[in-house]
């Protein structure tokens, strides 16, 4: 098995999303009828669980590539040559007295992590409905509170594209006890186009993703406002330590420079979407961006340079 040391092996990017009052992922609660937001740091900040951005991101390239999952995630179909679902967001599969088949899955997401210390404001839900009796007529009042807060969330993404249709298992000689490992064998490879096709889906879908909690009375957005993205030859995570905001909303630059440098050094090449008004130095943040020789354009023309970068590296 050959390796390119210089092939694109990853793709990492983290991102800012400014929203207004919202509840983009409800708490079990405390009992009653209150829909309680998910919160950390002593309930000053909002946050969505990584389960349900990785939900919301299915939920968006399901909804921009309608057929491509073949299966649900409580049945899995486990064609990773066929089926996006089982290919991008792997799964376990329970044998009847084999064990289990597994797929670990190439997509890494972060929780979305509210970053302002905010007040948290109770929303009065009403619903009434009329109710036709023999001897009367009655009204049908029922009364729900559902806690909502502004803020800017911070979100982490990381796609193994090297792993992306492809599945490698360790051969075996010998049996039982006696079994020893043999080498790497791949199972199953889609082609180049294949590859590049479900790459980029995952990143249109992270331009509209939306599928949270609440949505039919708290519309909100975590598509990315401010971005940085990079590709990597070498898997890292490194990306996902940007953006990081204090209390009041402004980005901590000195930890960005150092990370911006650590990936540098480490040749990854770099991709800043740009929104402005969303953090509170954007001035210090465009000029750190500026000094690293990091083009800065709005998130969609952003996204469109990584994706147009993603498929040259990919066909090269």
């Amino acid at each position: 098995m050959t390796n390119n040391t210089n092939e694109l092996k990853g793709v990492a990017m983290v991102w800012l999303s400014k929203t207004d009052l919202s509840n983009l992922n409800a708490g079990a609660g405390g009992g009653g009828n209150i829909t309680e937001l998910k919160t950390y740091d002593n309930g000053r900040k909002p946050y969505a669980s990584g389960q349900s951005v990785r939900h919301a991101l299915r939920e968006a390239i399901h909804r921009n590539n309608p057929g491509v999952f073949l299966c649900v995630p409580e049945t899995p179909c486990t064609n990773v040559a066929e089926c996006w679902l089982c290919d991008l967001f792997g799964f376990l599969n329970p044998i009847a007295d084999k064990g289990f088949d597994r797929r670990w899955s190439p997509i890494k997401a972060t929780p979305a992590l509210g970053q302002i210390a905010s007040d948290v404001v109770t929303d009065l839900l009403i619903r009434m409905s009329g109710i036709e009796r023999e001897d009367r007529k009655t009204t049908d009042q029922r009364i729900a509170y559902v806690q909502i807060m502004a803020n800017v969330y911070r979100v982490g993404l990381s796609l193994d594209v090297a792993n992306v249709g492809k599945v490698i298992t360790p051969q075996y000689e010998g049996k039982g006890k006696n079994a020893t490992f043999k080498e790497w064998e791949t199972t199953v490879e889609i082609d180049k186009e294949k590859k590049i096709e479900r790459t980029i889906a995952v990143l249109e879908a992270i331009g509209g993703i939306a599928d949270f909690a609440k949505q039919a009375r708290n519309a909100a957005s975590l598509a990315p406002d401010i971005f940085i993205a990079s590709t990597h030859s070498r898997y890292s995570h490194r990306t996902l330590r940007a953006l990081e905001l204090d209390d009041d909303g402004n980005v901590n630059t000195e930890s960005l420079r150092v990370i911006l440098q650590d990936l540098k050094d480490d040749g990854a090449k770099l991709f800043c979407g740009f929104t402005p008004g969303v953090v509170e130095n954007d001035d210090e943040l465009k000029d750190l961006l500026k000094n690293f020789e990091i083009k800065v354009s709005n998130p969609i023309r952003a996204l469109m340079n990584l994706k147009a970068d993603i498929h040259k590296a990919l066909t090269e």
